[in-house]
């Protein structure tokens, strides 16, 4: 399994910005900050986009959505 290692990886692991909308129901706007400001998606997207990519033969550090517990140093 191919591990990616940022937003920006993971949306272009799954087909691009319109497949990761209708997978997780955001807007573009929101999208926008998961990969320019923030650098990580909202906690509440972990379960749909790791099917997802797991579906496709891709893991992600559980550090790029923003979940408490989880530091940078941890699942990098």
């Amino acid at each position: 399994m191919k591990r990616l290692r940022t937003a920006d990886d993971v949306i272009r692991a799954l087909g691009g910005i319109e497949v990761v909308l209708q997978l997780t129901g955001a807007n573009a706007k929101q999208a926008w900050n998961w990969t320019g400001r923030f650098g990580a998606f909202p906690a509440n997207t972990y379960v749909c986009l790791m099917r997802a990519l797991n579906r496709r033969g891709y893991t992600a550090p559980a550090r790029l959505w923003n979940m408490k517990g989880i530091s940078t140093d941890e699942a990098a």
